[in-house]
């Protein structure tokens, strides 16, 4: 089988030799040019004369035809490697085998190659793998080197290195393990893209945990805001009702006159009982003689020093029974208090922390209903330094909010200043150095005075109870002048009585 093998194929390569008259010297020159069908020609004729002294020269114009990729010459090069079984020309008969199948190496003829190769010449067993692997028979490639490496057992070895062939990957085992690389590139990135959305899904879950626990804290924090505010409401009730029964307790004895009661200062309001306040400030209340539209006393408690209280009251008392009475009360805290009613309340503020405008602010706020009106005094007055004079006008204003029920003045000063030249009676817009100079002296010795009253006044009145007050005032002033005569005559007759 063998020899009809390579018998085959030489037979190819006699049959395509050129007959004719042509000169081998003319052929020989040709093949040297390049012609391919001359360099087989060429070699041919060489073969015919004598293989063994014309083999290197015979290869030579083979191996270049072969390599221009001509058929013949292929065939007789690798007829002539497979006879002489030449091992170092393995890759020569690569290129052959490359132009013999090239486009024809189907898988019969590719399974008569390979058992011709395995009986005849092993040893081109691993060259023909690879031509068929470079080929585009990768799968065949496979097969054929499996087969030999499973029949081992039957055919010798000997001529090629069997771990070589172990060690050939074909482009088939190329691909598939390409293809299980990206495989298991694939599987890692799903994975990966697993573990990233679980790792997403963990923080989804743990921020909506964390917002759950903020929206529990919120809830919490409600709760406990509700709760405290809950509790303070309930405090309010009872310090309201506590109020009330004090309110029941030392009532206000002018309720048939007005129910309202205006607040004037802290929790003191319009029309509590002059009794009530006594007790309420623990008898710490000192006496003021300030003369009222109405009978009554003025008072002021010791730590409040700022503000004053107007009572109205329905019988005359001087500053020595007022004093009586608040000594016996300290003693015995049953004695009673001459009745009367809160009618105003007076409270003076700082005008370095506060101004006007903040006070009006504050009663407008608290008494939305009242009407504004002002009124101002104008206090005009000069004094001289040399050739400056120095023109003062303090303001006394009274700011007023009014209605039906409440009163409320807000008496503070404001000071306006003007430089005049003495001689020409024109405004000093600015001072030279020296003029400064003799002001600032003049302030400092006293010369010129700038103060004024740093004092803002706010005096607010219930109304309705002044107006009773007013109206009984001279009932209480009868009275009063009846007792004073009751108690001369008494005297006048304990006197007499001798």
């Amino acid at each position: 089988m063998a020899m009809k093998k390579r018998g085959m194929i030489f037979a190819l390569g006699v049959a395509v030799l050129l007959s004719g008259c042509v000169s081998v010297e003319e052929i020989k020159q040709e093949a040297d040019a390049g012609n391919v069908e001359a360099q087989y020609n060429f070699a041919m004729i060489l073969l015919k004369k004598n293989r063994a002294k014309h083999g290197n020269e015979i290869e030579k114009y083979l191996t270049m035809a072969t390599y221009a990729r001509y058929l013949p010459a292929a065939c007789v090069l690798a007829s002539n490697i497979l006879t002489e079984r030449k091992g170092e020309k393995a890759e020569l008969l690569l290129r052959a085998y490359d132009v013999i199948f090239s486009g024809v190496a189907d898988s019969p003829d590719i399974e008569k190659v390979s058992s011709f190769l395995k009986r005849s010449c092993p040893g081109y067993m691993i060259g023909y793998i690879r031509y068929l692997d470079t080929a585009g028979y990768g799968e065949a490639a496979t097969r054929l080197r499996d087969s030999i490496l499973t029949d081992s057992g039957k055919y010798g070895f000997q001529d090629f290195d069997e771990k070589e062939l172990r060690g050939i990957k074909t482009s088939c085992e190329i691909a598939k393990e390409k293809e299980r690389l990206a495989e298991e590139r694939q599987k890692r990135l799903a994975e990966e893209r697993q573990k990233r959305l679980a790792e997403e899904e963990q923080k989804r879950l743990a921020e909506e945990k964390q917002k759950r626990l903020a929206e529990e804290e919120q809830k919490r924090l409600a709760e406990e805001k509700q709760k405290r505010l809950a509790e303070e409401k309930q405090k309010r009730l009872v310090e309201e009702k506590r109020l009330a029964e004090e309110q029941k307790k030392f009532k206000f004895p002018y309720t048939d006159i007005t129910n309202q009661h205006i607040k004037f200062y802290k929790h003191i309001s319009s029309g509590i009982s002059l009794e009530w306040f006594v007790r309420e400030i623990k008898g710490e209340v000192g006496f003021a003689n300030e003369k009222m539209k109405y009978v009554g006393i003025q008072l002021r408690r010791f730590s409040w020093p700022d503000v004053e209280f107007f009572f109205g009251t329905e019988t005359l008392l001087s500053r020595r029974e007022w004093e009586n009475f608040i000594f016996a009360w300290r003693t015995d805290k049953n004695s009673a208090i001459p009745k009367g009613g809160l009618v105003a309340c007076r409270i003076t503020l700082p005008a370095e922390r506060v101004t006007a405008k903040d006070v009006i602010e504050k009663y407008d706020r608290e008494f939305p209903g009242t009407k504004y009106s002002q009124s101002i005094k104008n206090n005009i007055s000069e004094e001289a330094v040399r050739r400056i004079v120095m023109k003062k006008n303090v303001k006394n204003i009274t700011d007023i909010l009014e209605s039906e029920s409440v009163r409320i003045e807000i008496i503070h000063q404001e000071l306006e200043v003007e430089f005049l030249d003495k001689q020409n009676g024109l405004v000093v817009s600015e001072l030279n150095a020296d003029e400064k100079e003799i002001i600032e002296k003049s302030l400092r010795s006293g010369k010129i005075q700038l103060s004024e009253d740093r004092e803002i006044t706010v005096t607010i009145t219930d109304k309705i109870l002044e107006k009773y007050f007013i109206g009984i005032a001279d009932d209480v002033l009868e009275k009063a002048r009846k007792a004073e005569e009751q108690a001369r005559r008494r005297m006048a007759e304990k006197t007499l009585d001798f």
